[in-house]
């Protein structure tokens, strides 16, 4: 017998044992017998009555260590004869030992180690030898001297005197672990046997699901294009992105940087071109093969994004078998549509904080649904206080709720759906003679129109409702930036010395200029035809404006507006002059242009504007759906003939 020893200080070996891991250094000992070409690796962890491990071993039916190797294999700290072959010598399999270190792992599993090696010599005869380490002297090995015998070739490692940590390897999930680390090569290589504990690794009854995809990468050409292949696990082991060489040999392991909620994965970058670059692989994130990284894992983050949609539709379905899911049937509209795809997501991104009894999740989803349809801006507060999310799920939700272009969407389909909603209840209004009949222009038509200023152009605001033409100076000097306040102003009267009460004063700027518009909208009722009378009116206020130097700025224009359901002939004469716009009646220095306009042709407008949209929407607004409207929205104001049916 003869003892060897390693040049290096005890606890720099000890430290590159990693006692405290002792499932590693059995998958260490694992991919030792892989690369002496092992087909049948056995594990058996021998354990007393009281359940404490008294004994592990490594067997393998590998090419074993000849007497004469075994001082080399052993000695050395570094510089193992892997690194320079990279593939085994008859079976060509990817080497996974290149530091030299892993003898060393071994003392993870017990204090007490011993290498039991039969190789066959250069000569042809077989031989046996025994290596022994202990942990308290763990840089030297005592080697035996060559016993001739007639064995199959092969190596087992022996530990006794178990290490602190070791009674890991007895836990539910080792086999799963060893299981994901090998699965990959045990794909790949259907010959080769694990046997851990009496059962043999069989990643097909660990794993979840299996699929694997071509990157696309500029690989050299005698090598096949990178192979990523994606094993999802029942319980959760670990996210890596290990790389490999075409046979599935792990080389290195890098993360997998992307966000899967829920999903217990290995991913496995196969490529013989990282076996030229095995030293260097710790700098692949720098190197030239960043670039087939970024690509693996953008396959990775489609998977999932298909795996996602898989398990939401899923979970749908079992919504509706179960009759908790809140929409009836399929979507009718594009706006249905939109707002169903965003409960989905929302609501299977919280399924499993749901409330385990069937009426309460259809309560709660039917909840979800009414806020996603009405404020979906305001959602994650109301989840958040019902769910208290954990950290990853509040994240999830966050990233989703940020989505312009589901919310958004949501917002701007429903303001779509209402406003033609409104437009055909204005129109039953105004035009349906029991309805227009009683009509109130102050208390009810007025009262409607200043929350729908829209009606008379999407661009203007509304500045003033029912007010003095004072106020709307005021109004109109703090649109131009200036404080009334400090300004001596003086009444502004119409000519016969009245004050004057204006409708609606609505004001638009110009995108990328200082000019401003203003609208003023004198409101008649149905029943009242437009006259010389109301033309008189609505001149009266033009000029006032048009008479009063507090008002004048080259930057505004005005228009003012009578509006009713009819005119009378002489009046539309005016209104239909070849020489000026529709509509138009007069036009003023300074800016100033007088209107009357009828109800049908307003109404006309707003459809033309929403033609596009309604379309798409596939929207019919009903007269049940726009009363609805008028009713939910306008309730306090609503015109008593409209009211609850």
């Amino acid at each position: 017998m003869r003892t060897i020893h390693i040049e290096a200080k005890p606890d720099h070996l000890l430290r590159l044992a990693r006692l405290k891991d002792p499932v590693g250094a059995v998958a260490e000992m694992i991919w030792n017998a892989l690369d002496a070409e092992a087909c049948t690796i056995t594990v058996d962890v021998e354990t007393n009555e009281l359940g404490g491990i008294e004994y592990v071993s490594v067997g393998d039916d590998g090419h074993g260590m000849p007497n004469a190797s075994c001082e080399k294999n052993f000695s050395g700290l570094g510089g193992s004869w892997k690194t320079k072959a990279r593939v085994s010598s008859e079976l060509k399999r990817g080497l996974h030992g290149h530091s030299g270190q892993g003898r060393l792992r071994a003392f993870a599993l017990g204090e007490q180690v011993r290498w039991v090696t039969v190789a066959t010599t250069v000569d042809g005869r077989t031989e046996r030898t025994i290596i022994s380490g202990t942990i308290d002297r763990p840089a030297d090995f005592d080697i035996s001297e060559p016993e001739y015998l007639d064995a199959p070739a092969g190596t087992r490692v022996e530990a006794s005197v178990p290490a602190g940590y070791v009674s890991r390897l007895v836990q539910d999930d080792t086999a799963q672990q060893l299981a994901s680390i090998f699965a990959p090569f045990l794909a790949a290589n259907p010959d080769v046997s694990i046997v851990y504990q009496g059962k043999r690794l069989d990643p097909a009854t660990v794993w979840a699901d299996m699929e694997q995809y071509p990157v696309s990468w500029q690989s050299a050409p005698e090598q096949p294009a990178p192979l990523l292949r994606v094993i999802e696990w029942r319980k959760d082991v670990g996210r890596v992105l290990a790389l490999c060489d075409a046979n599935g040999v792990v080389l290195d392991e890098v993360s997998p940087g992307i966000q899967a909620p829920g999903y217990h994965f290995t991913a496995y970058l196969l490529w013989d071109g990282f076996v030229e670059r095995r030293n260097d692989l710790h700098l692949a994130e720098l190197d030239e093969i960043s670039g087939l990284l970024e690509a693996a894992r953008e396959k990775l983050r489609s998977h999932f994004r298909d795996r996602d949609r898989q398990r939401r539709a899923r979970q749908i379905q079992e919504w509706k078998q179960e009759d908790v899911y809140p929409y009836p049937g399929e979507p009718t509209e594009p706006a249905q549509a939109v707002e169903r795809q965003m409960f989905d997501e929302v609501a299977t991104t919280i399924a499993r904080r749901l409330p385990g009894s069937q009426q309460s999740r259809k309560t709660t989803l039917r909840l979800l649904k009414e806020i996603i349809a009405h404020d979906p801006g305001g959602l994650y507060p109301v989840l958040d206080e019902l769910f208290r999310l954990p950290q990853s799920e509040q994240e999830e939700l966050k990233r989703l709720l940020q989505r312009t272009s589901l919310s958004e969407v949501i917002k701007a389909t429903g303001q779509v759906a209402d406003r033609l909603d409104f437009v055909a209840a204005l129109k039953k209004l105004l035009f349906e003679p029991e309805m227009s009949r009683t009509l109130k222009e102050r208390s009810e038509l007025h009262k409607l129109l200043e929350r729908e200023t829209w009606v008379f152009g999407d661009a203007y605001a509304l500045m003033v409702s029912d007010q003095s033409l004072d106020a709307v100076l005021v109004r109109h000097l703090r649109a131009l930036g200036r404080d009334p306040e400090t300004e001596r102003l003086h009444p502004v009267r119409r000519e016969d010395g009245r004050q004057g009460i204006v409708d609606l004063m609505q004001g638009k700027a110009h995108r990328g200029s200082s000019g401003r518009e203003h609208l003023v909208v004198e409101l008649k009722a149905p029943k009242v035809r437009i006259g010389q009378a109301e033309v008189g009116q609505i001149k009266s206020y033009a000029q006032a404006v048009a008479e009063d130097s507090q008002f004048r700025d080259a930057g505004v224009s005005w228009d003012f507006w009578v509006v009713s359901t009819q005119m009378d002939d002489i009046v539309r004469r005016d209104a239909t002059a070849p020489n000026r716009p529709p509509g138009c009646i007069a036009e003023w220095e300074g800016g100033i242009r007088i209107w009357a306009r009828t109800w049908s042709e307003i109404i006309d407008d707003c459809e033309d504007r929403l033609h596009f949209y309604r379309d798409r929407l596939n929207h019919d607004p009903a007269t049940e759906h726009a009363m609805e409207y008028l009713r939910r929205v306008h309730g306090s104001v609503i015109p008593q003939a409209a009211g609850p049916a």
